[in-house]
């Protein structure tokens, strides 16, 4: 069911009381599906409006919003690559939100997802860090934390300096967001580190909320089944139907692969006249493998993907030096992230391009494995929208979504 308004009904109601939500309904109304946007892939979403990115998210919410749990950070990746790496080993699709002008195409915001089934449905796992302009990226933010049934703080493996500051600023912007509500907070620390537990230990203290503290855990699996079972104790402390359960709190069948030696031996290039139609599914194929693939259908020069939280070389290609890419490419996203906390426009990034005098540099988050970041030489004629799609299709036919259990 879509909602549209013509030029008539823009000229009575005006145009801060227009519907700019877009609401898809494709299975039966008992299971109350309501969706922002059009699905124009497997993994995207868009959204087309003629006001503020938030008002839309407000007018949406307004309608009725199924329960959902709201994934944070302090600053660093650790949310986005634990929801990368549940997606990874589960096969839920992480899905992307592109809010864009009406008109003009112009994207406004983006979210990312994931939908992890259940009996009744779906329940919605929410990233917090939303891409868009400052004023709008803390309207969304705290829009979605109003909203929120559950709030999980996922730690990163080595926390920042100053985590005590980012810990109370981050409680301060909840506080913002629901200044007399109750909220639930579960936070996964990675690492027993000292400041970070005694910042948790004040946040417990905050009146009106409950807080837990898991143990400190450095697998996606063992997150999860944290995750969903405190998901459950809310849901049984709730009204009868008002939270859904979470059914599959293991992902034991798809275990966490070790880490790979630091200095993978490299792999031949694999031209393009062997390079299959459909990738394999990744856990069928190296990251190696999936780098020899991406070669030719990228017309990159070399590739490696290394670990941003150590600049570990996972897979690089012949004629790689993969540990010196790893250390500039990981000097080039701290160098960005500082330029956006400075300039109040957010830590995270979704992907550096720099452009050389002989060729281009292209280092972005990768899918193939989880807290990975790929790194891509290009020719300095290569078309980078181009190599982006390629790569985002790549990965999304090489992580196809797999039947639950």
């Amino acid at each position: 069911m879509a909602y549209e308004q013509d030029s008539d009904r823009r000229d009575v109601w005006g145009g801060h009381t227009q519907v700019a939500t877009q609401i898809i309904e494709e299975q039966a109304p008992t299971q109350a599906l309501r969706d922002l946007g059009k699905q124009v892939s497997p993994t995207l979403r868009e959204l087309f409006v003629v006001c503020d990115p938030s008002e839309a998210l407000r007018q949406h919410f307004e309608l009725g919003v199924a329960p959902f749990v709201l994934l944070h950070d302090l600053g660093t990746t650790a949310a986005r690559a634990f929801l990368q790496g549940l997606s990874e080993r589960s096969g839920w699709r992480l899905q992307t939100l592109s809010i864009r002008r009406q008109g003009f195409g112009t994207e406004l915001a983006t979210l990312s997802y994931l939908d992890c089934p259940i009996a009744s449905g779906t329940l919605r796992v929410y990233l917090s860090d939303v891409q868009a302009e400052p004023r709008e990226q803390v309207a969304m933010r705290r829009l979605l934390s109003a909203v929120a049934t559950a709030h999980v703080l996922i730690g990163a493996t080595q926390p920042p300096p100053d985590v005590a500051e980012r810990v109370a600023a981050w409680r301060d912007d909840l506080l913002a967001a629901q200044p007399t509500g109750r909220l639930a907070v579960l936070a996964l620390p990675q690492v027993r580190d000292p400041d970070w537990m005694m910042s948790l230990s004040a946040l417990a203290r905050t009146p009106r909320w409950q807080v837990e503290v898991g143990p400190a855990s450095q697998t996606v699996a063992a997150n999860w089944t944290l995750m969903a079972t405190y998901w459950n104790r809310l849901a049984q402390a709730a009204a009868p139907g008002a939270v859904p359960q979470i059914e599959r709190l293991t992902l034991s069948w798809s275990p966490e692969a070790p880490p790979a030696p630091r200095v993978p031996t490299p792999m031949p290039v694999v031209r393009p006249a062997s390079t299959p139609s459909a990738p394999p599914v990744a856990s069928e194929m190296s990251l190696s493998a999936h780098l020899s693939a991406l070669l030719p259908q990228t017309a990159a020069l070399r590739a490696c993907v290394f670990a941003l939280a150590n600049r570990e070389v996972w897979a690089q290609t012949a004629g790689a030096n993969g540990a010196e890419m790893a250390e500039q490419g990981h000097v080039l996203l701290m160098s960005v992230a500082r330029m956006g906390s400075t300039l109040a426009l957010g830590r995270s990034v979704r992907d550096v391009h720099v452009s050389l005098a002989e060729a281009q540099v292209l280092v972005r988050a990768t899918r193939l494995r989880s807290g990975g970041v790929l790194m891509l030489v290009l020719p300095r004629d290569a078309d980078i929208a181009h190599v982006r799609e390629r790569i985002q299709q790549y990965e999304a036919q090489a992580l196809p979504t797999r039947a639950a259990p």
